[in-house]
C-alpha cells in the first residue's frame, strides 16, 4: 500500500515482539513468584485490559476497517466487508479453541501431542521435580502446558491486531500493542504457575512464558503483510483482528476477570478501560 513505509512496518514488527514476548515473559516471572497468591489482583488487571481492548475494537478498529473496506464510494459495502471480516476474525478464534480442545483431550489421554509436549519440558530428570504418583502435580503440569499452547495459538491474530492496525495508523498500533502487552501479562501467569506448582523449575516455567509471546511476531508480520497490499486489505485485516479481539474480550478475558475477582471491582475495571481508550483515541 502506498504511503507505508519499510521502516514502519519493521517498527511495528518490533513493538509486537516487544508487546507478546515481554508482556507473556513478565507474566511469567510473575506466575512463578506469586503462583495463585496474586489471583485477585490479577483479576483486575485482567478486566482493565478487557475493557481497553473494548473500546479500541469499538471506536478505532471496526469503524476504521469499515471505512477502509468501503469500495466505489459505497458505504453499504463498506459496512458489509467490514462487519462479515469482524465475523470471521470471531470465526476463527472459536477454530482456535476447537484445536486446542483437540489437544487437551489428546494430552489428558496420553496420545499424540501429550508424548510430544511431555518430551519438550521433560528434557532430563531433573527438569521435573516431582514424584510419579503426585497426580496433583501431573495436573497442574498439563494445565500448564495446555494454557501454553493455547496461548500461542491466540497470540496469532493479536499480532495481526498490531500489524494490521499499525500499518494503517501508527499512534493505533502502538495503543493496541500496549493493550496486548497488559493483557499478556496475566496469560504469562496462568502459564508459568501451573508449571511451577507442577514441580517444573521457575526458569523452565518463565522460558515457556516467553515463547508462548513469540507467535505474536509472526501474527504482525502477517498483518503487515497483508494489511499493506492495499487499503481494502488494511480494512480487512483489520475487521478479522477486531473480531478475534472481540471474542477473545467476552468469552474469555471478562469471564475469566469476574472468576478471578468477585464482587463489583472487575465490572468498575471494564468500565474504567474502556473510558482510557476512548480518552486515547480521541485525544490522541
Amino acid at each position: 500500500m502506498a504511503g507505508v513505509s519499510r521502516s514502519n512496518e519493521i517498527f511495528m514488527i518490533v513493538v509486537s515482539l516487544v508487546a507478546g514476548v515481554a508482556g507473556t515473559g513478565i507474566g511469567g516471572i510473575i506466575g512463578v513468584l506469586l503462583k495463585n497468591k496474586g489471583r485477585a489482583v490479577m483479576g483486575r488487571v485482567l478486566a482493565f485490559a478487557g475493557g481497553v481492548m473494548t473500546g479500541v475494537v469499538s471506536f478505532e478498529m471496526i469503524p476504521e476497517a469499515i471505512e477502509k473496506s468501503t469500495v466505489s464510494g459505497s458505504d453499504y459495502i463498506g459496512v458489509l466487508i467490514g462487519i462479515s471480516a469482524t465475523v470471521g476474525g470471531m470465526l476463527v478464534i472459536v477454530a482456535l479453541n476447537k484445536i486446542v480442545r483437540v489437544i487437551d483431550e489428546k494430552y489428558a489421554s496420553g496420545k499424540g501431542v501429550s508424548q510430544i509436549a511431555t518430551a519438550l519440558i521433560m528434557q532430563n530428570e531433573d527438569a521435573v521435580r516431582m514424584s510419579k504418583n503426585d497426580e496433583n502435580s501431573r495436573e497442574m503440569l498439563r494445565t500448564g502446558i495446555v494454557m501454553f499452547l493455547a496461548i500461542a495459538l491466540h497470540n496469532f491474530p493479536e499480532g495481526m491486531a498490531i500489524g494490521a492496525s499499525g500499518v494503517a495508523e501508527t499512534s493505533v498500533g502502538i495503543m493496541v500493542a500496549i493493550v496486548i502487552a497488559l493483557h499478556d501479562v496475566p496469560e504469562g501467569m496462568v502459564i508459568s504457575a501451573p508449571l511451577a506448582s507442577g514441580g517444573m523449575k521457575p526458569f523452565g516455567a518463565v522460558a515457556l512464558s516467553f515463547v508462548a509471546g513469540a507467535s505474536t511476531v509472526l501474527g504482525a508480520v502477517a498483518g503487515v503483510l497483508l494489511g499493506g497490499i492495499s487499503t481494502l486489505s488494511t480494512g480487512i485485516c483489520m475487521g478479522v483482528a477486531g473480531g478475534a479481539m472481540i471474542y477473545v474480550t467476552f468469552l474469555e478475558i471478562i469471564p475469566e476477570a469476574t472468576d478471578a475477582c468477585e464482587g463489583k471491582l472487575p465490572s468498575v475495571s471494564v468500565i474504567a478501560g474502556i473510558i482510557c481508550s476512548a480518552v486515547f483515541v480521541y485525544a490522541f
